[in-house]
Formats: structure tokens, sequence, C-alpha cells
């Protein structure tokens, strides 16, 4: 990693966050990206001028979203993939409007990796720069072809946004919301030489500094709601795919990292697919290079910490991801769903006419057919609906939903797999009547009690008296 020494004037800015940090009651709403070298990057971004672009929080709702693309290495030279390119960070971009979009790595192709093009990177970095695209919105990361032949990745350092603007090759950033804390760390799983073509084609590499950083990052993060990583190369991936990790200065691996931290999402590529593995404890989620299909990419969207993905392409419209509930495959137990309802976002840049759902049994059998969702009445890309409590628990159901558009009709689906669901409002109702009426009951036994001794003693003086 490149060094550099932090400017007298960033130990001010610094000072300045520190102390705002008491005066400022809505710190809440700030952003601050971090690079390796711990600088503050970006400060005092305020949360509503980007409340806009992939949040939605209000009325309970706590949703964030964001695109990852790859394998971008085909698109510099070819001019349809460039146009196509071009089309996604306008129209995709503009319509979805994430929260942030990552390319994790391959940026080009440096001619199969033999040695590095300029001009795949200048036109990389011009095709960036003519759409406005700047770190705010964007990180790229390094991927074997990116540093092949160049171990400085100085191209990578000069021409990437990444690389441009933090002079890094590793990245963290964070985003706040009210409904709570995220952290998001970018590696850079490419070795600065390959000894031989296998080598290059298969695994990823993670050394002892880019490990030291990476404790560092996230024992920064510890208390967070969720981090989430990302790199080139997939950590696992049978036959040959894997990253071959080092042991940090504390003596731990990447993947003892992972456990300790309990970082369970890693976004990647490299492979040129689509896949999604689980392995010990770490849900791997690989996507495709981006000129297959005309354009792939992937839309991961996080409500109530509980994560949805689909894969898009670019032109075609329009777009969908069922958020709510979450597909049994990326289930997470360790949060529990508020409420049974379905929530779908939607996307038309012509505008979304219907959005619908229906049920089947795992087996084929329809179980409930198609029903009409509601448009949030303040979120225009959010359409919800409630469940049929019918649903039974521990069976698969196959949820449909779909998305009519004025360009076109889409359907989209999950496996759906109802958890028991506990009205705690009920039992916490029931509760409080019950202790109230038990307290009753006591209270009148001893009113009763008392009476009872008070006309035995009225009695006794009666007595006394005759």
């Amino acid at each position: 990693m490149i060094q550099i020494k932090v400017p007298k004037k960033n130990c001010i800015i610094l000072f300045l966050i520190c102390f705002s940090y008491f005066m400022d009651p809505q710190l809440s709403k700030k952003v601050i990206y971090i690079n390796n070298n711990n600088q503050i990057l970006k400060t005092n971004v305020d949360y509503s001028e980007i409340s806009n672009n992939g949040v939605i929080s209000s009325e309970g709702n706590d949703i964030f979203w964001f695109i990852q693309i790859t394998d971008t290495q085909f698109v510099w030279l070819n001019q349809k993939n460039l146009e196509m390119f071009n089309r996604f960070l306008n129209e995709t971009n503009n319509v979805i409007n994430p929260l942030f979009i990552i390319n994790t790595g391959d940026i080009v192709d440096a001619d199969m990796g033999r040695h590095q093009n300029s001009e795949e990177w200048q036109k990389y970095n011009e095709t960036l720069t003519a759409n406005n695209i700047n770190s705010s919105s964007y990180i790229d990361l390094v991927g074997n072809h990116d540093g092949s032949e160049d171990p400085q990745y100085e191209y990578f350092l000069n021409y990437s946004m990444t690389g441009s603007e933090y002079k890094t090759t590793q990245v963290s950033f964070n985003h706040s919301f009210a409904f709570g804390n995220y952290a998001f760390i970018g590696l850079n799983t490419a070795k600065d030489s390959y000894s031989n073509l296998l080598e290059f084609a298969f695994t990823g590499s993670l050394n002892t500094k880019e490990l030291d950083w990476y404790e560092k990052e996230l024992i920064r993060y510890k208390k967070y709601d969720e981090i989430f990583v990302f790199g080139h190369h997939p950590p696992f991936f049978s036959p040959y795919y894997k990253i071959i990790s080092n042991l940090s200065s504390t003596g731990k691996s990447f993947f003892d990292l992972n456990s300790e931290f309990n970082v369970k999402y890693y976004f990647c590529g490299h492979i040129h697919q689509n896949y999604i593995e689980k392995r010990e404890g770490l849900t791997t989620i690989i996507t495709d290079n981006f000129d297959d299909n005309n354009g792939t990419y992937r839309i991961v969207a996080v409500s109530q910490n509980q994560i949805s993905t689909s894969i898009e392409n670019v032109g075609k419209w329009p777009k969908g991801i069922i958020i709510c509930p979450t597909d049994c495959n990326l289930y997470d137990p360790q949060y529990k769903l508020e409420s049974p309802e379905i929530q779908v976002l939607a996307w038309d840049p012509k505008g979304v006419i219907n959005v619908e759902w229906c049920a089947y049994l795992e087996d084929g059998i329809l179980f409930k057919n198609w029903s009409s969702l509601n448009k949030n009445a303040n979120e225009d890309s959010l359409w919800e609906g409630e469940i049929s409590r019918g649903l039974k628990d521990n069976k698969n159901y196959v949820i449909k939903v779909r998305i009519t558009g004025e360009s076109a009709q889409v359907i989209r689906k999950i496996i759906y797999s109802p958890q028991k669901y506990t009205n705690y409002e009920i039992i916490i109702m029931i509760f409080i009547s019950s202790f109230i009426g038990i307290v009753s009951i006591f209270i009148i036994i001893i009113l009763r009690s008392k009476k009872l001794n008070f006309a035995h003693i009225l009695r006794n003086l009666s007595k006394k008296n005759n």
C-alpha cells in the first residue's frame, strides 16, 4: 500500500469533527469516509443531501440499496459495450438511484493480463468524468487484471476512482441512518505479482499488511449493525477458486477475522457468473461480468437487516426486487422480521403501473392467486401489502411478484419459508391484563378480609356492651 502523510490541516479537521460530536445532536446523519491510512476523506456530509439516494426511512421502514458491478474489462475497447456502460451510468443510475455503485475489480483487461494498456484506463477514467460520476457514489476495487505487470498499482492509483481520489487500493466507508449504522469494506485481493498463469487465473491473495488493515477496520466497526465486505476474488469456489490468506500480525487469517467479527456477507466477481454460496458462516455473493447479457449488474437491498438481491440488465425495464419477506437462502435468523408483510422495490423510467403477488407451494400447487400491492404514499418505488396468515410455518412457498410498467412486464420470485410469527404486542397486553387481574383479586381478598375482621370486632364490642 502507498503511505500518505496526513497534513496538519487534516488534524484540525479531525479535531473539529470530534468537537462537533458533542455539540451536534444530528451527527447520526453524517457520513464519513475513511481510507486505509485513517485519513478523514469526506467530512460533514449531511444525510439530508443524500436522503433520496437509495434510502427509505419513513413509517417504520428501514431500507437501503446499492448496486454492484464487476469485471468491466471488456467494455473499453468495444464501442457497443462502451455505449452500454454509459447508459448504465446515466439511465440505470438515475432511475434506481442507489446509495452507491461499487465495481469489484477487473476494471480493465490489460491484454488478458499480459501488460497494462493506458488506452483502457484513460477511456475508463474519461467515461466516469463525462458522466459526472464521483467518489461520493462510486467505488472501484483492484482485480487481478488491474494489477498485472504493475506491482505498484500505478495505473489503478492514477486512473481509477478509488485510487486517484484516495491513493489507496483498499477503502472503507460507513453510512449511519436513523435506523442503524452500516460499514462497507473494500479489499485488494490481487497479488502484487504472479508466478504462473494458473495462480493468476484462479487464486486471490491477502498479505499480512492488508490483513492488519482489515482487522483494524473490523475493530472500528465491531458495534455496527452490519459489515459488508467486497473484493474481487471469491474466498472459496470449488474446485480451484479461493483466497490464499496469510496471517495478520495478531495471527489471524481472513477467515478467522470474518468469524470473529461476524462478517456475514462478501461480494465479489472474477468467475464470470452469478452465484450465491453459504459456507463457514459467510454468504458469498458473486456477480457476472458486466458485458454479459447486455450489461449485467446486481441490486442489493437491506431491509430490517435482512438482505435481498436481484440480477438485472441494462436497458431492460421494469426492474424489481422483493425485499420482504427474505428468500430463505439469504434469511438471517439473528434478525426477526417485525411483521409478516410483502414489500417490493420497483422502477421503470416510464412509470410502474401495478405490482401483484401470488404464492405457490413448492410442488407447484397454487396457494394464493394474484393480488395487487399498494404503492407507498411517500415512496414511489416501494409497494407493499400483507402476507396471508394462512401460510403454514416451516413450509416452503414460491412467492412470485409481477411488476407491470409502461415499458414492459417482469416477474421476480423467491423461496419463502414462514417462521413462527410472534405478536409481542398481544403477548404484552395479555401479560398486563393478567397482572392487573391477579392484583385486583389480591386487593379484593385483602379488603374482604379486613371487612370481615372489622365486622367481627364490632360484634365483639356489641356483646361486651350488652
